[in-house]
């Protein structure tokens, strides 16, 4: 499957990014990226639209609203029982998933985008980030834990990568990257 064209059809990908900071719930990123991996046979793990039926608290829109009044309002207890359960449905998501694109919008409080980032990392997945102020302005400690070239200044230059690693146009890294064998 390395020389094969299509290789990234039938894989997961996360798609990581702000949600609770997010003036869009971090929505319009990720349906942009929905529907270039959708169109290379892709599935996309999105957590602001959870593909499962298990996940009770959906984490934008009126649902957002409430999760940022519970802490407004100090209501710790009830807060932590929501984000446990949105925290595990999106980390079981990173897990299943072949590799992540990671959008990192510094403004937009990015801790857990953050947290999935360093997940990915120590899960050894192929793991893309698009910096939204660029390679200059990011922090040094990210050129510490990931290789500068899957870091992006632009969703065209991860897509461009993308694509060429789909059309076997470009060597993917096999320490991260795996193609398994169609059955």
């Amino acid at each position: 499957r390395f020389n094969q064209m299509n290789r990234l059809h039938g894989l997961r990908c996360y798609l990581a990014g702000p949600i609770d900071h997010a003036s869009d719930d971090g929505t319009v990123w990720r349906n942009t990226a929905k529907l270039w991996l959708e169109q290379r046979g892709v599935i996309p793990m999105d957590p602001c639209d959870k593909p499962t039926d298990q996940a009770e608290y959906r984490e934008i829109g009126e649902e957002k609203v409430k999760l940022m009044q519970l802490k407004e309002e100090e209501r710790w207890d009830e807060l932590t029982t929501y984000m446990k359960g949105i925290a595990h449905i999106d980390l079981r998501m990173l897990d299943r998933s072949d590799f992540v694109i990671v959008y990192i919008d510094m403004d937009a409080k990015p801790f857990g985008t953050i947290w999935e980032l360093q997940q990915a990392l120590n899960q050894r997945k192929p793991t893309l980030v698009f910096l939204k102020t660029g390679k200059k302005t990011c922090s040094l400690w990210l050129y510490g834990v990931m290789n500068h070239n899957y870091m992006f200044e632009s969703f065209g230059d991860l897509f461009g990568y993308l694509n060429d690693i789909d059309r076997g146009l470009q060597n993917p890294d096999l320490t991260r990257w795996v193609f398994f064998d169609e059955p």
